[in-house]
């Protein structure tokens, strides 16, 4: 008899599970715990060279609620230490200052001392600051007042995610919509199923529907990055890219979701659109995922073969470190929850990509970019874009999934042997 996936792997599942704790304990999390409190001004630093030297003290938007949300998250699955409390707690204290400008919306970017150089031109700072708020209030437990002001701060987010004027100052050309402001406001209304039940249901499944079946086109069998605002696909210009890392971290979210709401289909959906992010991003010469291409397989159109990180030029065939972060996720979920061979395969090949050539074995945490060979374009442990975020969760995710799939496996084991 044909041994069952659990029997197959659940050896090796567990020391991927180990494997990714002990990086995240002993080599990712030393490297951003002893520096990334502003302990004058309050707030996060973020911006580190290799080995761990501040290289810029401006407080970018997204990493207040970011860091929030990574040291909540360990602080309540990992260990409870207090130290990790103490990090979050900061980035609760600072989103009461001028990071805040009302109405729902947040500075994306301001000096050490809190004078603001960018306000409210970021969507996603907004999504991230609530998101880590929400982390934040399930190991600290609001009262009813606190909770009062999150159900408006989260209501005031999804009426602006469909307000056309905010959306261009993001770079969204009327008349289209960008996945990723799609699919952080599904990771938002899904995470906010701990703190207000199925307040926010409606939002959390109109969005896995616009992710698996209006960004993802079957006609094409291509992720796309955007398209019109009825659905449609529109292949000319931004119309025409396909992004690996957008499309997998929409994918293990919709997964998520699908788990969360018992939706067998939706974890089905993204195994299939899976497949067609694999097919068109995973680069089999090299290794890892390339960071966009065109919807036809080619190189992109001009105003796409280089985004600039910062100031960091990256190739469009780059290999970026949350793009395969997100991978691990997206492979290791499908791979568990649908036992599917083929994406666990890919999820080990990613995974000894990331320890060969994103891990710095000498000062910690991993490289920022790679050029497509592997060859060190960014050494940077930390910048504007880059912080304790999607290494910190991916580690973290894949930590947790392995022991959930195999205590689930166990104890539906020890109930078939007591029905016999």
């Amino acid at each position: 008899m044909e041994k069952s996936f659990y029997e197959t792997h659940k050896n090796e599942i567990k020391k991927i599970g180990e494997s990714a704790k002990k990086q995240l304990l002993e080599d990712h999390i030393p490297f951003w715990e002893p520096r990334v409190l502003d302990r004058e001004y309050g707030g996060y630093f973020n911006c580190f060279d290799r080995e761990g030297k501040l290289i810029k003290t401006v407080k970018p938007g997204w990493f207040v609620g970011r860091d929030m949300y990574s040291f909540a998250s360990l602080y309540r699955f990992i260990q409870k230490k207090e130290t990790w409390l103490n990090i979050a707690e900061q980035g609760y204290r600072y989103t009461k200052g001028s990071f805040y400008a009302g109405n729902g919306r947040f500075q994306k970017l301001l000096t050490r001392e809190g004078k603001i150089l960018e306000g409210t031109t970021s969507i996603f700072t907004d999504h991230f600051a609530i998101k880590g708020l929400y982390e934040y209030f399930k190991v600290v437990p609001p009262g009813e007042e606190k909770l009062a002001k999150m159900r408006q701060l989260t209501d005031q987010l999804f009426q602006n995610v469909k307000d056309e004027q905010i959306l261009q100052k993001e770079g969204i050309r009327a008349g289209w919509q960008k996945h990723a402001v799609n699919f952080m406001t599904l990771l938002v209304a899904l995470e906010s199923f701990d703190l207000f039940g199925n307040r926010y249901e409606d939002v959390l499944r109109e969005c896995v529907r616009k992710s698996l079946y209006e960004f993802a086109n079957s006609e094409l069998q291509a992720p796309l990055e955007y398209v019109k605002q009825d659905g449609r696909p529109e292949l000319l210009g931004e119309g025409r890219l396909v992004d690996a890392g957008h499309a997998m971290e929409s994918l293990w979210f919709a997964m998520e979701a699908g788990s969360l709401l018992d939706e067998k289909s939706w974890k089905q959906r993204a195994e299939e659109v899976l497949d067609w992010v694999i097919e068109r991003c995973y680069d089999e010469s090299y290794g890892g995922f390339i960071q966009h291409i065109d919807v036809d397989g080619k190189t992109p159109e001009e105003q796409f073969l280089v985004t600039d990180y910062e100031g960091i030029p990256a190739a469009w065939d780059s290999k970026i470190w949350w793009v395969q972060a997100e991978g691990l996720n997206a492979l290791f979920m499908s791979a568990l929850l649908n036992e599917n061979e083929k994406h666990f395969a890919y999820f080990k090949k990613l995974y000894e990509y990331t320890e060969l050539y994103f891990r710095d074995k000498k000062y910690g945490e991993w490289y920022s970019i790679l050029n497509r060979d592997g060859g060190v374009l960014c050494d940077w442990k930390g910048f504007e874009l880059k912080g304790p975020y999607h290494i910190t969760r991916c580690l973290m995710k894949i930590n947790l999934l392995a022991e959930k799939y195999l205590k689930c496996k166990e104890t539906e084991n020890e109930k078939e042997e007591k029905s016999i």
